[in-house]
């Protein structure tokens, strides 16, 4: 990250002891993001927002399209295996992990949103894909599993509790 909060490119490939800077994009701060096929999908927290970069040139990156999430915290942002859906966190109490269809970027669509057991007092931290299940962890109250098969109906299908904790705290499942 950049001073003031941007997104850095670099290229580890051909030097990864010394990177060469190929650009930045620091229009909005991204706590999180993914890229795929040069297209960056970001966590805007502060802003609330999952946002979608086209960052083919990378000293020129442009936003191509954004969405408000659920709980405008916008912690996490991954992807499907396809890349036609996105999922993202909201880093607060009782926020939800919420699906977007992103097949058109400049047309974003929510679809789904859910709660781990429906409880409003945990902060989920991060969602990752994998195969056609998210995984998610909640700071107080650990992993969740979510069918994404149908993002247009999220289905908790898994529960476990890691933590000694309770409540909207930070304490306990980070990833």
């Amino acid at each position: 990250n950049l001073p003031g909060g941007g997104t850095v490119m670099l290229d580890v490939d051909t030097d990864p002891k010394n990177p060469v800077d190929l650009g930045n994009f620091d229009s909005l701060y991204l706590h999180d993001g993914v890229v795929r096929d040069s297209i960056l999908y970001g966590g805007a927290v502060y802003s609330g927002r999952l946002v979608v970069v086209d960052v083919r040139n990378k000293s020129n990156p442009q936003i191509i399209g954004s969405v408000q999430t659920p709980n405008s915290f916008t912690h996490n942002v991954w992807l499907s295996d396809n890349g036609n859906t996105a999922f993202t966190t909201d880093e607060v109490s009782g926020a939800f992990v919420a699906s977007y269809d992103v097949s058109n970027p400049a047309n974003i669509i929510p679809l789904d949103r859910i709660r781990s057991r429906n409880t409003t007092t945990v902060i989920p931290h991060n969602t990752h894909v994998l195969n056609d299940f998210l995984v998610t962890s909640y700071y107080t109250s650990g992993v969740s599993i979510i069918d994404g098969s149908r993002p247009d109906h999220l289905v908790e299908v898994g529960y476990f509790d890691t933590s000694p904790f309770t409540g909207g705290t930070f304490n306990g499942n980070w990833g």
